[in-house]
């Protein structure tokens, strides 16, 4: 299977080339790119979003969709649109709802890590 999901948003001629970090038969965990949104923006139906973009290329039965079999595929968490990151998809209604109650239930750590260039200035706390 490919190494990383193709999208592109022709309204925007825009695209993407999504690295899949983990993959199994309930689970597919994709770097998010900064900028792009989760789920469509209900005031600019137009602005690109991962599930949309998702959702429409498993109905056009896009390579990395067919040899995936997908025909369900549900984000589990939310990141920032600002930010880059980790997103969890649940390729199945059950993977969802076990992930829907591990987040409901905070068992997940979060873990947010910065990468910075420089010092910053000390700071006299008295």
């Amino acid at each position: 299977m490919s190494a990383a999901i193709k999208l592109s948003s022709p309204a925007t001629r825009e695209f993407w080339e999504i690295p899949v970090l983990f993959e199994d038969g309930h689970l597919l965990a994709l770097d998010k790119p900064a900028g792009l949104l989760i789920s469509p923006d209900r005031y600019d139906p137009q602005r690109p979003s991962l599930m949309k973009l998702l959702h429409t290329a498993i109905a056009g039965a896009r390579p990395w969709a067919r040899e995936r079999g997908l025909d369900y595929l549900m984000n589990a968490h939310r990141l920032d649109p600002e930010m880059s990151g980790v997103i969890l998809l649940a390729k199945n209604k059950p993977a969802l709802i076990a992930l829907a109650n591990l987040f409901g239930a905070e068992k997940p750590v979060k873990k947010f890590i910065a990468l910075v260039q420089g010092q910053p200035p000390e700071i006299n706390l008295k």
